[in-house]
């Protein structure tokens, strides 16, 4: 039997909605407030809870490899949310818990219509369910790490400013966190966690540390090097941090020259395949349109 065409992408989009959501929910899901307001309010044990108990060897079994834990760990300390051991193992539950889900909709569809492109579409879905959290979370911390290089460099004028008007280190951080709420929600988040992070008592070193390991930037990295060496050695923050911006200036300066150098070639393919191409007919189409009537005549 061969899959009717219009099958595929409802199978597709169902499971592509149903791992998003997954991945997506949070507290306020709309099903679920409607589910609390209306329902029973004794607790019963979800589906998923269920197989996640049931998939809990085969997860632990999964992330028993270091390296592969340590990169899970690391994908989500760099996207700002927990990254203990629980943590990565409701991670990988959910994944698993997913591709069980897909393997067993893309077997009772291979049952039904089984063809070579139905099996080649079954195995691109499980691959893709299996691996689709880890490419949404690696496209949100690129996203972010662009961001935050982009407004970095304000940020750091702005902390610069604050500090040298009196405020003191830790009231300046705090407050870039909240001037840059509306502007660079990255730039904001990680410097009101570094605020908090420091007023729960974690040493400020250890705290700029973490910063640095969320975002991975060579100038943060610099910038928590230089105020960590700046605290130890007694130096003026203010002056190091002057000197600091002139530093940052110029490597934003850098970065434009390079765009702009590169924009030259990076523009060369499009006129080539878009530009000339319009430029040649308009130019030999009355030179052809005269050959043609001279022809005809």
């Amino acid at each position: 039997m061969s899959v009717a065409p219009e099958i595929l992408p409802i199978l597709i989009g169902l499971w592509f909605g149903y791992v998003v959501y997954i991945f997506c929910e949070n507290d306020d899901n709309f099903v679920r407030k409607r589910l609390v307001k209306t329902g029973n309010k004794k607790k019963i044990r979800s589906l998923y809870l269920v197989f996640a108990e049931a998939l809990k060897p085969f997860t632990l079994k999964n992330i028993s490899n270091q390296v592969s834990k340590n990169k899970i760990q690391s994908m989500l300390q760099s996207l700002g949310v927990a990254s203990g051991d629980d943590d990565v193992l409701e991670f990988e539950n959910r994944r698993l818990f997913s591709l069980l889900i897909a393997v067993i909709v893309c077997a009772v569809v291979l049952f039904l219509f089984f063809n070579t492109v139905s099996a080649s579409c079954a195995l691109l879905v499980c691959y893709m369910t299996y691996k689709y959290p880890e490419y949404r979370i690696l496209g949100i911390i690129k996203k972010k790490q662009k961001e935050f290089i982009k407004f970095f460099p304000d940020a750091v004028d702005l902390l610069s400013v604050c500090v040298e008007a009196g405020l003191g280190i830790d009231g300046a951080i705090e407050r870039v966190a909240q001037e840059f709420s509306g502007l660079s929600q990255a730039v904001s988040t990680e410097f009101n966690r570094l605020s908090k992070d420091v007023m729960s008592g974690l040493p400020r070193e250890e705290a700029l540390k973490n910063m640095a390991k969320r975002v991975n930037s060579q100038d943060l990295q610099s910038f928590c090097a230089m105020l960590v060496q700046s605290e130890k050695m007694g130096t003026s923050v203010a002056q190091s941090l002057r000197v600091y911006c002139d530093t940052l200036r110029t490597r934003k300066k850098q970065r434009v020259e390079e765009l702009v150098q590169s924009a030259s070639a990076k523009m060369t393919i499009p006129m080539i395949l878009f530009l000339l191409p319009a430029l040649f007919i308009v130019i030999l189409y009355p030179a052809v349109i005269k050959i043609m009537e001279n022809m005809a005549g």
